[in-house]
């Protein structure tokens, strides 16, 4: 019974090894299979880590990228375009590349029945970047750029053509990429021009037009300044600008600085002083008036660019102060303003349907296209900000990869600001003021103040790629715009008249 009993024992023994060994190895293979669970789970949240990480870092400075120059550790970025624009008004502005739509003629004028045609290549630009790493976390950038839309006394449209070039912008810009600190010096777009993302000092999200006068309701200046931004995450910017001052009076019928009348015959001369013509050897033309200013205007803005997945949207939103300046019988005035505004720039279809609208409000004649003044004056020589409401609205279709299609609509407006001293009329938008010859060809220009009370346009167009390749792009477009200028109501009516305009454009981009 013992021999017996012990070859079972020993194959009892032998079963429940075998048991044991397969148990341990399910509860191996179940280790390894939460192991590979664990690793990949590791390995996703790193890649989203790791991407998180990349979207807020900054794109790394290539200090020598294809198709850019470099030269003793700072590299040069050249862009511009070469330009013809092909330019017709139903009523004739004398006007070059731009049209300035609150002179678009009345009735009144001869060349209200005249039409307008020419060529220029005065839109021609060129521009230049220069960037380099001063230390691992500061980037310095200057920028310049040009174009040819001066026009000097002795420049003419007759037989040469010589038109000179203009300074449109040259800055400096220094960045702090551990501290998310920036500072801008130099004339740049101001603060409250609106960009497409971000603080963009050498960009802004203009209407893709090809009047250089764009479309009123947008907003806009060059001028020099210094600018302070800060990031305040990956998604946010508050922005600060200290700017180059000058105000554009109404001085009788004239919107413009220059002429110091104010109110009809220039009843306040000549007592009345809000700007001067620059003397010989001081560096302004001497046909050119610089207003009379004393603080800078200060300029807050904060801009948002979120992140939607593959949808872009920029969102802003600025308020400009702004100090206006004169002297009257021997005393001196003046006056400080708040004015504010927003942009919104968006992509409704990813890389196809864009949207772009902008709102604003405040004493900015300035910057508006049509343009209106920022002031007009009392009798007493107190000085009345004018209150201008511009809006816009636009979009561009991306059709094809080559063909863009784009529509805008626009409005600036303002409204009456004026006092009497008797029968006298003084500020702008008087309905004192005479209107009655307005609507009559050639009739006494004393008969038709027509000060302009809003601004309206329509306008569409494309821009087509014909070629591109590594010599660089050719690109073509038209288009048409219809103008609308109202008055406000005076003696004999409220006078209004509008413009019809084409633009051809061909351009070749080098770079």
């Amino acid at each position: 019974m013992l021999l017996s009993a012990g070859p079972a024992l020993a194959e009892d023994d032998a079963s429940e090894l075998r048991a044991l060994k397969a148990r341990l190895k399910q509860l191996e293979q179940k280790m390894e299979t939460q192991a590979r669970k664990e690793e990949a789970l590791a390995a996703r949240q790193n890649a989203i880590q790791n991407a998180q990480m990349t979207a807020k870092a900054p794109v790394p400075f290539d200090p020598c990228a294809s198709g850019k120059l470099c030269y003793k550790g700072v590299t040069f970025t050249f862009g511009g375009w070469v330009d013809l624009t092909g330019i017709y008004r139903s009523r004739n502005l004398a006007s070059d590349s731009g049209s300035v739509y609150n002179f678009i003629p009345f009735p009144q004028s001869k060349n209200y029945n005249t039409g307008e045609s020419r060529f220029t290549a005065r839109q021609t630009r060129f521009s230049v970047l220069a960037e380099a790493n001063a230390t691992e976390n500061i980037h310095v950038a200057g920028y310049g750029e040009l174009d040819f839309e001066g026009a000097a006394q002795t420049a003419n449209s007759v037989a040469t053509n010589s038109f000179n070039p203009r300074l449109r912008q040259a800055s400096i810009e220094i960045d702090r990429s551990d501290l998310g600190l920036h500072v801008l010096a130099g004339q740049s777009w101001s603060l409250n021009t609106p960009s497409k993302a971000g603080i963009d000092p050498r960009g802004a999200d203009t209407p893709g037009v090809i009047d250089f006068e764009l479309v009123p309701g947008f907003l806009g200046a060059r001028q020099p300044g210094v600018r302070v931004w800060q990031d305040i995450g990956p998604e946010f910017r508050l922005a600060v600008s200290a700017e180059n001052p000058q105000t554009s009076f109404f001085g009788g019928n004239n919107p413009l600085v220059g002429t110091p009348a104010v109110g009809p015959q220039g009843v306040l001369n000549p007592n009345l002083l809000f700007n001067l013509t620059g003397p010989g050897g001081s560096f302004f033309n001497s046909l050119n008036n610089v207003s009379l200013n004393h603080v800078p205007d200060f300029t807050v803005k904060g801009a948002w660019d979120p992140r939607l997945g593959p949808y872009k949207l920029h969102v802003e939103a600025w308020a400009l102060y702004r100090d206006f300046y004169d002297r009257f019988n021997f005393a001196n005035h003046d006056v400080n303003t708040v004015s504010f505004g927003g942009h919104l720039s968006a992509e409704i279809v990813p890389k196809l349907l864009e949207v772009q609208a902008s709102a604003s409000y405040g004493a900015l004649g300035r910057f508006t296209a049509t343009p209106f003044p920022d002031a007009t004056v009392r009798q007493d020589g107190s000085i009345q900000p004018l209150p201008i409401t511009a809006f816009l609205v636009g979009s561009v279709w991306h059709t094809t990869p080559s063909l863009d299609l784009y529509a805008y609509a626009g409005l600036e407006k303002t409204k009456a600001t004026f006092s009497n001293v008797g029968t006298v009329p003084f500020g702008y938008g008087n309905p004192l003021y005479n209107n009655l010859g307005c609507n009559i060809e050639n009739s006494p220009a004393a008969t038709c103040n027509g000060n302009t009370s809003e601004v309206r346009q329509y306008t569409a167009g494309f821009y087509d790629t014909i070629f591109k390749g590594s010599y660089g792009t050719i690109k073509a477009g038209a288009q048409y715009s219809y103008t609308q200028r109202f008055a406000f109501q005076g003696v004999g009516g409220a006078p209004k008249t509008d413009d019809h305009i084409v633009m051809t454009q061909i351009r070749y981009y080098p770079f």
